[in-house]
């Protein structure tokens, strides 16, 4: 809860002191039915509310983010362990960056690492840091983890309305890592729970004001094993013991949360969090539902006849795995280990865009929406799990803030999907590409990724232009010129593949690349035109090809690079299964079509 005071100091000449203490800010603004009349408030008092304001506008949102592999208390074995819990708090790390938090909890057992987050933010730099190198991302996130260590909720001390970068410092995002156990559980609900209500107390002379002020949104979300005794959800931390010692009951996080409803105006730090629950029974002591999970720490519990009455929820939305006699699965999905719902939830929710309100961001696709897509991406594949949604803001956009209103959503994907050139890994974290002869000499090495990893950046695609060992008209054409209008046939060739630790089985180092350029094509950058008269190589099957004309000169590569393909579809061209080969005939005779071209200016 922030306090904040204006008061007159015992002895400090004519000037002013004004300390303002905060717990752990994320931004957000007073509204304006919680201003006081401007009349009411001492003109000495008035730089204080400003700077106050100020303070407020510059934090985002709080997350609480849990995932649990390890549960050796329970099991020394490991028979109990699962494989998601750090991929799926990474997962829901992204949703939260894309919407602007800047204050976080990761509680993960095994513990994440800075290198663990630095991997996750270049994933995100294409679209939130575009153009922004590796050593910069690294720079970023070691001063967000130092602030979290330092205690980015320390009070903040004001003595001068000018001192601007206090005001600063207060929204500088912050990030904190733990262990999963249950005392650090607790202890982060209530920092979260804390986080969201902030309390406004002004004081100058005989003059008194008390201001209860929503503050910020927030975000819990847990991965792990959920357990269920007489009809209620136990979350498992990782020292949960084999009686589910440790484990936290729902009951006792939902006191945490509720703890706001005894401020004046009724306000709770519940009004605007969103949580999410990926375990077994997720829903119990919610509305009766269906659905599973791979392993749990006990049996389905009592029938939802039997089950205690609801109590008030958690947080404004709760969206829940599995019913509460169900079970939930984790599955490799997209080349990482994921909880099917988590993996579901977080690709659906990527496929809307995020709009502005205020201060903050929320989704353009409805709650309804989510787990209606959500519920249809797991049957798909077979899960036998049914999410659930405990909310009445169906309509409302997710990640909504304050008041119900009737905002648009879209019932269609409306988020940005911008034409890809080549596929970056059909689910692994790269894809190696090679440019054939009929013989099998090599022209061109691609390397486009998916992830960042070994020296190479996400989302980019790394060229290295051959020059030895191949034919005399590779290097030849026109005079200088490495061109693929010289050959009649070419093979392009795929195969998939993870990054390695030592960094094994590349072709060629990020550094000894000829040429970069971006994996994804900007909005409008696939344009139609005619053809016809072009040399391009183009695939037997799937209706898309290459062109090639770059050269030399003075150490730096020019000319371009041109994709085509017969539809503007969104879908990258040579994608597809892991490995597999194109055979490329050279052809003039093409319809009007796509064309995407790269022109090179001293790359």
């Amino acid at each position: 809860m922030l306090c904040v005071v204006a008061e007159r100091p015992p002895a400090f000449d004519d000037g002013r002191r004004f300390p303002i203490a905060s717990h752990d800010l994320t931004e957000k603004t007073m509204t304006d039915n919680a201003h006081p009349a401007p009349s009411a408030i001492p003109d000495d008092v008035k730089p204080v509310l400003a700077a106050t304001r100020e303070l407020l506008s510059r934090i985002r949102g709080v997350a609480l983010l849990i995932g649990v592999e390890s549960y050796r208390d329970h099991d020394e074995e490991g028979g109990k362990d699962l494989l998601a819990g750090r991929n799926d708090v990474l997962a829901y790390w992204k949703v939260c960056r894309r919407l602007g938090y800047t204050h976080f909890r990761v509680l993960t057992t095994p513990a994440l690492g800075a290198e663990d987050l630095i991997r996750a933010e270049r994933e995100l730099s294409p679209e939130l840091h575009p153009g922004e190198d590796e050593a910069e991302t690294r720079r970023r996130v070691e001063e967000w983890l130092s602030r979290g260590r330092q205690g980015a909720g320390a009070s903040i001390e004001i003595h001068d309305v000018a001192m601007s970068s206090r005001i600063e410092d207060a929204g500088a995002p912050s990030v904190l890592l733990g262990e999963a156990t249950s005392l650090q559980l607790e202890e982060s609900a209530r920092w979260l729970a804390s986080s969201l209500v902030f309390t406004v107390n002004l004081a100058w002379e005989q003059w008194r004001r008390r201001e209860e002020l929503m503050a910020l949104p927030g975000f819990l979300a847990y991965s792990g094993h959920g357990a269920q005794r007489d009809g209620e959800l136990f979350l498992c931390p990782s020292d949960t013991g084999p009686a589910l010692e440790n484990a936290v009951s729902f009951s006792a996080l939902r006191a945490i949360f509720d703890e706001g409803e005894d401020l004046p105006g009724g306000k709770r730090p519940a009004d605007n969090l969103t949580v999410v629950l990926d375990c077994c029974f997720a829903a119990a002591r919610g509305p009766a539902g269906s659905a599973q999970r791979g392993t749990s720490l006990t049996p389905a519990g009592s029938p939802a006849a039997k089950a205690p009455a609801r109590a008030p929820e958690i947080a404004r939305s709760v969206f829940c795995a599995s019913g509460r006699d169900e079970q939930s699965y984790q599955a490799m999905l997209g080349g990482h280990w994921h909880g099917a719902f988590t993996w579901a939830f977080t690709v659906a929710l990527e496929q809307w865009k995020l709009q502005q309100q205020g201060q903050f961001m929320r989704s353009t696709m409805s709650h309804a929406e989510l787990l209606f897509r959500t519920r249809t991406l797991l049957s798909a594949l077979s899960f036998r799990q049914h999410p659930i949604l405990v909310d009445e803001l169906g309509n409302l956009p997710v990640f909504h803030h304050g008041a119900a209103a009737g905002e648009a959503t879209s019932a269609e994907p409306d988020g940005k999907r911008p034409g890809v050139q080549l596929d970056p890994s059909s689910g692994k974290d790269f894809a190696w590409y090679q440019l054939l002869t009929h013989d099998a000499k090599v022209l061109i090495d691609i390397i486009a990724t998916r992830t960042a990893g070994s020296g190479f950046d996400a989302g980019k695609e790394y060229w290295r232009i051959r020059k030895t060992n191949v034919p005399p008209a590779w290097g030849a054409y026109n005079g200088s010129a490495y061109c693929t209008d010289a050959f009649s046939s070419l093979t392009f060739k795929k195969q998939s593949k993870l990054w390695t630790k030592d960094g094994s089985g590349l072709p060629f180092e990020a550094t000894d690349a000829s040429f970069t350029m971006p994996v994804r094509v900007a909005s409008g950058g696939w344009a139609q035109y005619d053809a016809s008269g072009r040399d391009f190589q183009m695939a037997s099957q799937g209706g898309y090809g290459l062109r090639v004309n770059v050269w030399q000169s003075g150490g730096a590569w020019a000319g371009e690079v041109e994709f085509l393909r017969m539809d503007p579809g969104s879908l990258p061209i040579f994608g597809g299964s892991n490995d597999h080969s194109w055979n490329l005939q050279g052809t003039t005779q093409l319809r009007a079509t796509y064309r995407f071209k790269k022109t090179l200016n001293q790359i």
